[in-house]
């Protein structure tokens, strides 16, 4: 067995522990990242870039720009066949995680992070030098780690579970259809969830959607049929799927995704959660990007500044609460058919009352988080 010692390890490489172990790395400390996967696969996760994503990530040294990011500026509101469009208060960007987390984990590298792919993490143990890990076989040791295995959670260290699964699956389009959704994000509300769609590079388009127990079992758990269904129902997806054709075999899929979820409790003062490990944003909102790229840093700091995993989960969680509360709120009224149909017509009634909503699940001021 190989025992290999670090100043810090991210379990994860996805958003937040690139952000993690990339800030460490720059700041000196020998820093790996353990990857379950062997090579990119797809994820549950919005392919929206906002503005506040953008900014972290030119922070990180990325321009999403170089990567045939495509830019987005409107906000259209589906429901039945009825729609309204309202301006972004940015210029938001689709990109396809796929390539983002390469791009990421590549970045991490050439920041001197060592990255360990293929290897699960078996076991976590606190000792009083740290904290011990056993991934593949081999046995890993730092002073800190974060906890950023995303959706994924390891073994004795459960989140809370909720009742939605998510789907993912890109698409080629017709170019009628990449017509209609060029510039645009599009947002169709349905009894038993939601489906967002947006154009990513290369012209494809990622569609994502979450559906309730009921919606699954009306169409037997079956994405295909779910498709379908929705075509059925609104002309705004059925148009948009029309000789669509499906980029992979399946779409990624995610069952019970805590939505709305903070994780409070610490676990161990040298084990700091970030991404989906400490907070889960209702989706609809295309901020998870930013939050989970934010938090990774913050982690960072708060290890470099000598702060506990423990006062680190106070102090960031106490940033996004007024963001969490607009979201929460905007997600329950979202599922009432007839909150739906209200909030698309005063959507084409008064514009900037969506492009204010927008502002108010946003990130607030992630330019302060010290990034650089």
């Amino acid at each position: 067995m190989q025992k290999t010692n670090f100043d810090a390890i991210a379990i994860g490489g996805g958003l937040a522990g690139c952000a993690f172990a990339i800030t460490l790395a720059r700041a000196g400390h020998r820093v790996a990242l353990l990857e379950r996967t062997a090579k990119a696969k797809p994820k549950v996760c919005g392919d929206f870039l906002s503005a506040e994503a953008q900014g972290l990530l030119a922070r990180l040294d990325i321009d999403i720009w170089q990567m045939d990011a495509r830019p987005v500026s409107i906000f259209r509101m589906a429901a039945g066949g009825r729609a309204a469009d309202a301006p972004l208060p940015f210029c938001a960007a689709g990109l396809s995680r796929l390539k983002l987390d390469e791009v990421l984990l590549q970045k991490a590298s050439d920041a001197g992070v060592e990255i360990i792919r293929g290897e699960s993490v078996t076991s976590i143990e606190f000792v009083p030098s740290g904290i011990e890990i056993l991934a593949g076989g081999n046995h890993y040791t730092a002073d800190a780690a974060a906890l950023a295995t995303g959706k994924i959670n390891l073994r004795g260290y459960p989140r809370s579970t909720g009742k939605m699964t998510a789907f993912k699956m890109s698409f080629e389009l017709t170019k009628a259809a990449s017509a209609m959704l060029d510039g645009r994000v599009q947002l169709f509300g349905y009894d038993g969830g939601y489906i967002g769609a947006s154009l990513i590079e290369g012209g494809a388009s990622t569609l994502c959607w979450l559906a309730d127990p009921a919606f699954m079992r009306r169409t037997n758990a079956r994405w295909q049929a779910q498709l379908d269904a929705l075509k059925q129902e609104s002309p705004y997806i059925g148009d948009l799927l029309s000789g669509a054709k499906p980029l992979f075999e399946r779409p990624a899929t995610t069952a019970a995704i805590p939505y709305g979820y903070k994780r409070h409790e610490p676990i161990h003062d040298k084990l700091y959660p970030v991404g989906d490990q400490i907070s889960v944003i209702p989706s609809f909102t295309g901020d998870g990007t930013s939050i989970a790229l934010l938090s990774g840093v913050e982690a960072a700091h708060a290890l470099l500044q000598g702060k506990s995993a423990g006062a680190f989960q106070r102090d960031y969680l106490q940033r996004l609460a007024s963001q969490f509360r607009w979201a929460n709120a905007i997600d329950m009224a979202f599922k009432s058919s007839m909150s739906r149909k209200i909030g698309v017509a005063a959507i084409g009634q008064f514009p900037a009352l969506a492009t204010q909503l927008t502002k108010l699940t946003r990130l607030a001021n992630p330019a302060v988080a010290g990034i650089g």
